[in-house]
């Protein structure tokens, strides 16, 4: 027999002001509980100012924190390291330099590509530097190898002709592909950008190998990126100690209001379509600073545009002084280096390829 509904006085209006009023509530719970999050990450870092020896071991653990939070380099990845089956065809040889691309295998079968751009001319091995693109972008575009260089201006190729053996890697876009990605991932206990973490690493692997022998110093590694290039440049090294120096352009930001508090000055994540922005857990150990610090006592450059839309002043303004205080803390200030420019959200090397010059 047909169920039969109760005939009740039911206030509809109500039950979309009762679905608003839990919302609410949760959402200042949530609100709540990432204002508080100094709290939570206080607790987690026992920093040793002692000694640069004693500081490394100190932040140990939190970088091993930090690469289970992006979830992990599976021991599976790990075994396959000694095979990256490269690939390369040369692409250019006219200029200053030869442009290749270069494959490589970063576990199972994910290859990904980069360019490899090496100036002509060198008599031994030279410094290099990772140049890497932000979301939605390619390494072409980070070299300037399109039409408009854009936010780029090529400074892949600017640090190719000034002599330095460039590598643009690429990472995944446009957002709506991160995101397919990204839960999958997520399902698996894995995370998109902890992958392409690794796939950089893997990077690192093929350029202290010996087909860069002739030409790449494997001791003298940099990385360089814009945007969520710029989040690279923060994440990367701090995961590898092989990058002995970093140029963070265009991502250093107060986190637990870039992430979750929009703003009429700035974009928050928030109210953006990218999903991987948000990591399990991060708050409750790190802010951009404390990335910042696993990357110390190595070399780090913070860029922004003073007119950029994406990263107001305020942020890196609020956030700079942290990192500064652990490199002053243990003597070695003169190792980071805050470099702005009247520009927006774009790479403007002037004060930062001085830094390179004068630490890679």
């Amino acid at each position: 027999m047909e169920y039969q509904v109760p005939k009740l006085q039911f206030d509809y209006q109500m039950r979309e002001e009762l679905h608003e009023r839990a919302y609410q509530s949760f959402d200042r719970y949530y609100t709540r509980r990432c204002e508080q999050s100094d709290e939570e990450i206080a607790r987690r870092w026992h920093r040793d100012f002692s000694s640069l020896e004693a500081y490394e071991a100190s932040v140990a653990p939190n970088r091993e924190h930090l690469r289970a939070l992006l979830g992990g380099w599976p021991d599976r990845w790990s075994r396959e390291r000694g095979d990256l089956a490269p690939e390369g065809m040369v692409i250019d040889r006219c200029g200053p330099y030869t442009v290749s691309r270069i494959f490589i295998t970063l576990f199972e079968d994910v290859r990904i590509d980069f360019l490899l751009l090496v100036p002509n001319g060198l008599t031994g091995p030279t410094p290099v530097v990772m140049a890497m693109h932000g979301l939605g972008s390619t390494p072409e575009d980070a070299c300037g190898f399109v039409p408009d260089p854009g936010c780029y201006n090529a400074f892949g190729s600017q640090l190719a002709e000034a002599g330095y053996v460039v590598v643009a890697p690429r990472m995944m876009g446009p957002a709506n592909k991160r995101n397919w990605l990204y839960r999958k991932a997520m399902l698996m206990g894995e995370n998109l950008f902890g992958a392409e973490m690794f796939g950089l690493s893997r990077v690192v692997d093929y350029l202290q190998g010996p087909d860069c022998a002739e030409f790449a110093d494997p001791e003298r590694i940099g990385f360089y990126g814009l945007s969520q290039g710029g989040m690279a440049a923060l994440y990367f090294p701090a995961l590898d100690q092989r990058i002995k120096l970093s140029v963070a352009s265009g991502h250093f930001y107060w986190m637990k209001v870039k992430m979750v508090v929009p703003g009429e000055k700035y974009l928050a994540y928030i109210v953006t379509s990218e999903e991987d922005k948000f990591i399990q857990g991060e708050l409750l150990e790190f802010s951009e600073a404390d990335i910042a610090s696993l990357i110390c006592p190595r070399h780090l450059c913070i860029e922004y545009g003073l007119q950029d839309p994406v990263l107001t002043q305020e942020e890196p303004e609020e956030e700079y002084p942290k990192i500064r205080q652990v490199y002053d803390q243990l003597g070695i200030g003169e190792r980071l280096v805050l470099a702005t420019h009247p520009g927006g959200h774009e790479v403007v090397m002037g004060e930062s390829l001085e830094f390179i010059e004068k630490h890679l």
